[in-house]
C-alpha cells in the first residue's frame, strides 16, 4: 500500500479510536493531527486556539498533515485529522496530491454530540448544540464529497475497522 489513509469526520466521530485499532491491524504507524501539534506545540489545542487564535491553528493542521502524508513511507500511516481539517482546500488538494485515501467516519450528530458536548473543545465551548450541528451538516457535505469511501460508524469500533480494510485492501485482512 504505502499511501496514507486519512479519516475524517465531524468531531467525536470516532477518528482516534478507529484509526488506533486500523493502524495496529495494518501494522502501519498512526498519526493523531491534533495530538501530533499539541506536541509540536507543547501546549493544548484549547489554548493554541485561546493564545494565538484558530487562524494559527489551521496553520499548523496544514503542516501536520504535510509531514504526516509526505513521510508515511513504503509502510501506511493512519492519519485521524482534526474535524475541520479537510475543510481546507489546501489540505484536500495536499492529500490528492500524496494519493491518500480519505475515509468519512460518518456518524450521527446526536451520537457526535453527546461524546463532546462536555469536553473543553474549542468549538464545542463558543457554539451552542444548534450552531453545532449547522457546522455539522455544512462539514458532512464537505466530507463526503471529498472522501474515496463514506463508512458509517455506527458499529463497534473493530467491526468498523474490518469494514474499512475490506474496502481499502481486501486482501490484507489481518486478525490479531
Amino acid at each position: 500500500m504505502g499511501k496514507a489513509i486519512l479519516l475524517c469526520g465531524f468531531m467525536g466521530s470516532g477518528k482516534t479510536t478507529v484509526g488506533r485499532l486500523l493502524a495496529k491491524k495494518l501494522f502501519a504507524r498512526f498519526i493523531d493531527t491534533d495530538e501530533y501539534i499539541e506536541q509540536q506545540q507543547k501546549m493544548s489545542i484549547p489554548n493554541i486556539f485561546r493564545e494565538k487564535g484558530e487562524q494559527y491553528f489551521r496553520a499548523l493542521e496544514h503542516v501536520a498533515l504535510q509531514n504526516a502524508v509526505e513521510d508515511s513511507g513504503p509502510l501506511t500511516a493512519v492519519v485521524a485529522t482534526g474535524g475541520g481539517m479537510m475543510m481546507d482546500p489546501d489540505n484536500i488538494r495536499t492529500a490528492q496530491e500524496n494519493g491518500c485515501t480519505i475515509i468519512y467516519l460518518s456518524t450521527d450528530f446526536e451520537i457526535c454530540y453527546e461524546r463532546v458536548c462536555k469536553s473543553n473543545r474549542p468549538l464545542v465551548m463558543q457554539h451552542t448544540k444548534e450552531e453545532l450541528r449547522a457546522l455539522y451538516e455544512a462539514r458532512h457535505k464537505v466530507y463526503s464529497g471529498i472522501c474515496t469511501t463514506q463508512m458509517y460508524n455506527h458499529q463497534r469500533p473493530d467491526t468498523v475497522v474490518d469494514n474499512i480494510i475490506s474496502v481499502v485492501n481486501p486482501l490484507s485482512i489481518q486478525k490479531l
